[in-house]
């Protein structure tokens, strides 16, 4: 007897239906995995773009521009190799860099701090006021005073708890000079900012250029260019812009080295693939417990049908289409409990998205690296995870129905027909 695939599929789905429980079971089992799955990489992606955000508001820009030789000596800050001609070059940015870009120069520099009595080690940052806060968010975070103004400096929270001081007190700042002197200007404390990232709220401490030309000496030097270009949907499409504009600067300018974040963040994007290869752990070891109640399932339901198999046979049909009708079996549990884990995953990528998780209170004042201090994570829609959960679910099951569909192809008639 001839059986052609749409007969054995409805076949396949009324058996399926009448093993409801055993079916409902092992598809809730893949749907929670797959779920899981999608949720915690939407929470990984959400991490990641919280972290390259932090890293691009804060500190590096989207791209940073310095000389090729201060790039070399980046460790020490060094002020005696800044940016040749830093006002032509940012005069063409703008035919280099995607629509909409903005920045701005900066200088840094390491520096002492003190507060009359106590010491400290400090980055200090010279700005210009206006073009600065089209590139970084830092004067969002300045609690009282102001922003930019001369003979004041805004430092970082931590810092000015290290040093017990507070808007209007006066401090003490120290610089070498690139000729290897030391020389000291008194600030007063025009604002305190409470910056996310831990390394800039210990040690951060700005100023403007005339006071920076007091302490340093003038011409002050720009020792980089910080870049914001127009954020994107996606993390991998904003660290993809960034690198190629970076190209592009570097290939106008050959005495400059353009960094783009996604090189800056080398080592964390690295991690970042660590931490996918885990979550895909996790859904192998669900799928392979669903794997065993699938493989279950539908060996319990060759079992209670040796009678109907025989009569199949019987009537002609062939140990192939046999095996056919038990793995569709399978490939319909895994289609529900995929469809399932999709599902799920949408509503739990929906809530992540819409709602985010605090993590702030859980590290208390731990220095948390990249990651900003109020860690607060949203989710982040990825549509090839969901093509993945649901492929990954109905391939295990096409797979664990395999075997129990293969020892039913394998049954004699003559033996199936004793049950009868």
């Amino acid at each position: 007897m001839k059986m052609n695939n749409s007969m054995l599929f409805q076949i396949a789905l009324r058996n399926v239906a009448r093993h409801h429980r055993r079916t409902a079971i092992t598809a809730i089992v893949l749907m929670v995995g797959i779920g899981v799955f999608i949720m915690f990489q939407s929470l990984l992606a959400g991490m990641d773009r919280v972290t390259i955000d932090t890293a691009i508001d804060y500190d590096n820009g989207s791209i940073r521009v310095r000389s090729k030789d201060y790039e070399a000596h980046a460790t020490s800050q060094p002020l005696e190799y800044g940016i040749q001609n830093a006002g032509g070059i940012m005069a063409g940015l703008g035919a280099l860099l995607p629509a909409g870009s903005t920045w701005t120069p900066r200088t840094r520099f390491y520096a002492q701090v003190s507060n009359w009595r106590d010491e400290t080690p400090a980055l200090a940052f010279v700005i210009q006021p206006d073009t600065d806060q089209a590139v970084f968010k830092t004067a969002e975070e300045v609690v009282g005073g102001g922003w930019g103004g001369a003979t004041k400096a805004v430092i970082g929270a931590d810092l000015a708890r290290d040093l017990r001081v507070g808007e209007g007190d006066s401090i003490v700042v120290t610089a070498v000079l690139p000729n290897g002197s030391l020389n000291a200007i008194e600030l007063e404390v025009g604002g305190i900012a409470d910056l996310p990232l831990s390394s800039l709220s210990q040690q951060a401490i700005y100023m403007t250029a005339q006071d920076a030309e007091t302490l340093v000496g003038a011409p002050l030097p720009v020792t980089e260019i910080d870049i914001r270009i127009p954020p994107a949907s996606r993390l991998d499409g904003l660290v993809a812009q960034a690198d190629a504009a970076a190209s592009r600067i570097e290939e106008g300018h050959g005495d400059l080295a353009a960094v783009s974040i996604g090189e800056a963040m080398r080592d964390y994007l690295a991690m970042r693939n660590m931490k996918s290869k885990f979550a895909y752990i996790i859904i192998v070891i669900v799928l392979l417990i669903s794997s065993v109640g699938i493989f279950n399932t539908i060996l319990m339901s060759m079992y209670s049908r040796i009678r109907e198999i025989g009569v199949l046979a019987a009537y002609g049909l062939e140990p192939a289409q046999i095996k056919r009708l038990f793995s569709l079996e399978g490939v319909c549990i895994g289609v529900i409990g995929s469809l399932g884990g999709v599902l799920l995953g949408a509503v739990f990528v929906w809530w992540l998205v819409g709602h985010g998780i605090s993590f702030g209170g859980m590290f208390g004042g731990l220095d948390l690296g990249n990651l900003p201090k109020d860690l607060f994570i949203r989710g982040e829609w990825n549509p090839a995870t969901f093509i993945q959960g649901f492929i990954f679910g109905v391939l295990v099951s096409w797979l664990a129905s395999l075997m129990p569909a293969r020892k039913a192809s394998s049954i004699e008639v003559t033996e199936a027909l004793r049950f009868v």
